[in-house]
């Protein structure tokens, strides 16, 4: 990193806000290793909608000491990843908010290098710092929890390795990203005027290796609290909420960049429980796509038409990642043809039905 003046106002302080759902085993080893940090929170929120989250409670607080940081313990109103993620939200004080998943692993000095981009930048050019996926635990760290799998040994070991083989070349790539749809660009609808691109600002002030991106992925946020406040993740999304992430950084990008910091190290488990099927997810994803820019499009019949396009290509990129993994009951094929046959109607509900429609339909293709 570049050495520039930190700032000499008072250190900021940060929260870590979890939303969890029967994963106690990550849960914990996930709180132990925020404890342990350089610079450790002045708080730790959980938001737990598991149905024994009484006794999960009692188990997180034995990590805890009358000295450290404090801990916040919620019983949400349903099991959602973005009602857990506003309740955790509105419950954390922290000038600096890390919005990580249950199953996300810090590395020990994490917190201090997100939290000296922040005070590094007096300026408040940035609203959103994510934190660098690595593929390593952090050293020492067992997690006994199961990873998530896809269906047989073979197809799983298959999924693993398709994007290293497809990026093996600048034609792989370039596939990866407009054939596949494996960018950013290609999991949502930009609905409010803004591309997603990387932004082209100055950065001068800042250490030289951030980069600026468009969207962050959920395990990895950290945001500043008066952004999520105004920024809220969007409530009608039921159970896992695929794509949830993508939209709300997206309405963060309005405040100001986002970033990665490549020293902001992390790992994400990925734990098996509490993941919906690939049917499902495929499925839910499109449809929270064409419901967030229902919600928040400034020009409906052009990003309605970008959706459509969106969606159409789609079909072919999920039956080829299907088939190159292995996958042969072709489930995210499958999920893209349930969410054409219901997209259609996330536009025509009237608006002050469309909230509780919606999560009827969820509820709907989750119990399918």
């Amino acid at each position: 990193m570049t050495d520039s003046s930190p700032d000499t106002s008072a250190p900021l302080t940060w929260s870590l806000c979890i939303a969890t759902y029967n994963r106690i085993d990550v849960l914990e080893k996930s709180i132990s290793l925020a404890l342990e940090q350089t610079r450790p929170p002045q708080e730790i929120v959980v938001a737990d909608a598991s149905p024994d989250w009484k006794a999960n409670r009692e188990r997180v607080a034995k990590q805890f000491s009358d000295a450290g940081p404090a801990l916040v313990y919620l019983k949400p109103e349903r099991p959602s990843l973005t009602h857990q993620r506003n309740l955790a939200i509105g419950a954390a004080c922290g000038d600096i908010l890390a919005l990580f998943d249950d199953d996300t692993m810090m590395f020990p000095d994490c917190a201090q290098q997100i939290m000296s981009v922040y005070e590094r930048d007096g300026e408040k050019v940035i609203a959103a710092v994510g934190a660098a996926n690595q593929r390593e635990m952090p050293e020492g760290v067992e997690v006994s929890a199961a990873r998530k799998i896809s269906g047989k040994a073979g197809s799983a070991k298959a999924g693993q390795n398709l994007g290293q083989r497809v990026r093996a070349s600048s034609f792989g790539r370039w596939a990866w990203r407009e054939v596949f749809l494996m960018s950013a660009a290609h999991q949502i609808v930009p609905y409010d005027g803004r591309p997603i691109t990387r932004p082209m600002t100055d950065l001068s002030h800042l250490p030289d290796d951030l980069r600026p991106v468009p969207v962050l992925q959920g395990f990895s946020i950290t945001v500043r609290r008066d952004v999520a406040l105004k920024e809220p993740f969007e409530e009608a999304l039921l159970a896992y909420c695929p794509a949830e992430d993508l939209d709300a950084t997206y309405r963060f990008g309005r405040h100001g960049l986002l970033v990665i910091a490549p020293e902001g190290r992390i790992h994400h488990f990925e734990a098996a429980a509490g993941r919906i099927k690939r049917k499902r997810a495929t499925a839910l994803g499109l449809l929270n796509v064409a419901y967030f820019t229902r919600r928040h499009s400034d020009d409906l019949p052009r990003h309605r038409r970008a959706f459509y396009t969106l969606l159409s290509r789609r079909i072919l990129a999920e039956f080829l990642k299907d088939t190159l993994s292995r996958r042969w009951a072709y489930p995210q094929f499958l999920g893209t043809l349930l969410a054409i046959r219901h997209a259609p109607q996330v536009f025509r509900v009237p608006d002050d039905r469309l909230r509780t429609w919606y999560m009827a339909l969820q509820e709907r293709i989750l119990a399918s």
